[in-house]
């Protein structure tokens, strides 16, 4: 039997990527975890080191740093940058951050929580793409969740979220420049069973892409480009 192809690491393919690990995960740690619980109650620790190595085994062009500190993302882009200004501490740490695998640049943060208190890890995230870098693989990255609910609070939980971080202009060090626009795509996913609520709730993985862009960019260009 043929190997199947390996997947091209486009931002989409990534956040839908994500879901599926955090479905794999999901039954995991149903059938060998705590009986009592379930992804929504797993370690983020856990859930962390599956997203990484689902992540680097889906696409063999990335690598991945586990508690990334901010500070090193000046010496690792070769750049005159300093990103502990914009995250606002030394010891600013990321959850999961993917590299390229032959040169180790950071492409795109990932931050993970279990709960709806994303809008601070939101803000890191477009506080670093906000940073003049001139490199437009800085300008993404991903917002993990697990959720607790059902489909409807999920759908309006999805949205309120959007637009709260679509509607951030500033960032840890500065306003955003009114050409810079921070866009959301978020997609979600039943990715279990819940076994502490009502059957009405299930576990769902969300994953928000978070995106600084500069409008005189137009969106097919946007579609276009791809981090390998």
């Amino acid at each position: 039997m043929l190997d199947a192809p390996a997947k091209t690491a486009y931002r989409s393919a990534i956040q839908f990527e994500i879901l599926d690990v955090l479905e794999r995960a999901a039954r995991m740690y149903a059938e060998q975890g705590d009986p009592n619980s379930d992804l929504r109650d797993a370690p983020e620790y856990m859930i962390n080191v599956n997203l990484a190595q689902g992540l680097v085994s889906a696409f063999p062009t990335l690598r991945f740093r586990l508690e990334h500190p901010a500070a090193m993302y000046e010496n690792s882009a070769r750049q005159a940058v300093d990103a502990r200004i914009a995250i606002g501490k030394d010891t600013a740490r990321f959850d999961l951050v993917l590299l390229n695998k032959q040169t180790g640049i950071p492409r795109y943060i990932i931050e993970v929580k279990r709960g709806t208190k994303i809008i601070s890890d939101a803000r890191r995230i477009i506080s670093m793409a906000a940073l003049d870098s001139g490199r437009k693989r800085w300008r993404h990255g991903y917002l993990v969740t697990i959720l607790r609910r059902s489909e409807t609070e999920v759908v309006r939980i999805v949205k309120e979220l959007a637009d709260e971080i679509e509607a951030i202009r500033s960032t840890k060090s500065a306003e955003l420049p009114n050409h810079q626009q921070v866009i959301v795509k978020c997609i979600h996913k039943r990715i279990g069973d819940s076994r502490q609520e009502a059957k009405s709730k299930a576990i769902y993985g969300l994953v928000f892409q978070v995106s600084l862009v500069d409008r005189t960019v137009t969106e097919a260009a946007e579609e276009a480009e791809f981090d390998a």
